[in-house]
């Protein structure tokens, strides 16, 4: 599988894609959830756009039952 450079994000893009700060980006990366490419020699690290769609659970349906409003009624 080939990745395209707009395939590819940096932990600030990833943080904003997926509505989290960018600590949580990190600290996914260091316990193994998300996987992250650093190019050789710089400190910029990489993430798939794959690996953090594979990150998201579907929602279970009492999960949604949560959200739904009065105006859903």
């Amino acid at each position: 599988m080939e990745i395209e450079s707009r395939d590819l994000l940096t932990v600030e893009q990833a943080a904003q894609y997926l509505q989290v700060s960018q600590s949580s980006i990190r600290s996914y990366i260091r316990q193994g959830r998300l996987q992250a490419f650093r190019i050789a020699g710089k400190r910029k690290v990489l993430i798939a756009r794959s690996a953090l769609l594979d990150l998201l659970e579907p929602a279970r349906p009492s999960d949604v039952d949560d959200y739904v409003t009065l105006d859903d009624e």
